[in-house]
């Protein structure tokens, strides 16, 4: 028998009212950090994705550009997401699948924020040159657990 070290509920649509994890290696820290009771998974429906290209401008400020994603590019992310999630010691991430975590209950955050309150919590009281993922991992746990706990 094997197991699956991502085994999580698998549904076939998003999740209403959780929060899409971020594609790389850190959003993958975070679902794991959270554990299977507060993470999902949707199997990828064919589509376009893009990413952003954002550019400086001499005046300042910055011009966003939106470019599709290949299949190339899509497994190039995938690659660094194992990469970073090896260097915390955690087993790769399932392919093929878009990954959503529960919104803690007793916050109001948006989608963004949380992102952010949960890098703040994890980073806190690591020093500036122990922000790599197998430093993180325990701090992210603490850090998810205090959320999922109110």
């Amino acid at each position: 028998m094997t197991h699956d070290p991502w085994e999580c509920t698998e549904l076939s649509e998003a999740p209403k009212n959780w929060i899409r994890a971020t594609e790389n290696g850190w959003g993958a820290l975070v679902l794991w950090a959270a554990g299977p009771a507060n993470f999902a998974r949707v199997r990828s429906a064919a589509r376009d994705r893009f990413g952003s290209m954002v550019r400086r401008l001499p005046e300042g400020g910055e011009q966003g550009q939106p470019f599709l994603l290949t299949e190339a590019d899509l497994s190039s992310i995938d690659d660094a997401i194992d990469v970073y999630l090896a260097a915390a010691d955690i087993p790769p991430r399932p392919r093929g699948f878009d990954w959503y975590i529960r919104r803690p209950i007793n916050y109001d955050l948006n989608d963004e924020t949380f992102w952010g309150v949960v890098w703040a919590a994890t980073t806190e009281r690591l020093p500036h040159d122990g922000l790599r993922p197998a430093t993180m991992v325990d701090p992210a746990k603490e850090a998810m657990a205090s959320f999922y706990r109110d």
